[in-house]
């Protein structure tokens, strides 16, 4: 099985690599740990199924086994309905926080990029926000003998 969704191992490790810019390397290590995590419930879950499902083909007697593996699998369509939830929940989160992050980045590169005399009031007292750069001061006029000008 060479690829996942239709995704191969170069579209795989492009993925990783723009996430891991996208999330930053304090997130990264979040992000990791909680995949973890996740897909270690999931294997966890599949083995307790099949193991259940096992079992009960091995003794299928009656109807009481019958009602017994319904009730198990509705046990285990509320653990994955419970992880479903983790996942959109974490999905949501981390959308609100990118968002937020990009707000914050726009309004640091507007107040960066903007003028210097732009970010001042115009009653002339300091701004409470420190300029990035200082004033560049202009060359003066030059006066040169037999011109025009």
């Amino acid at each position: 099985m060479d690829s996942f969704f239709g995704i191969g191992l170069p579209e795989l490790i492009l993925i990783l690599v723009v996430a891991g810019i996208v999330m930053g390397p304090e997130r990264i290590g979040v992000a990791a740990r909680w995949l973890g995590r996740t897909t270690s419930q999931l294997q966890a879950v599949s083995r307790s199924f099949m193991r259940q499902i096992n079992a009960e083909l091995d003794g299928l007697e009656g109807s009481s086994e019958i009602k017994d593996t319904v009730r198990e699998m509705q046990d285990l369509h509320g653990e994955l309905a419970q992880l479903r939830k983790e996942l959109l929940s974490l999905t949501n989160g981390v959308s609100q926080d990118t968002k937020k992050r990009v707000s914050e980045t726009k309004e640091e590169l507007e107040r960066t990029i903007a003028p210097s005399f732009a970010t001042r009031p115009a009653n002339g007292t300091s701004s409470p926000v420190e300029d990035p750069l200082p004033p560049v001061e202009l060359p003066q006029r030059v006066e040169v003998p037999d011109d025009p000008d």
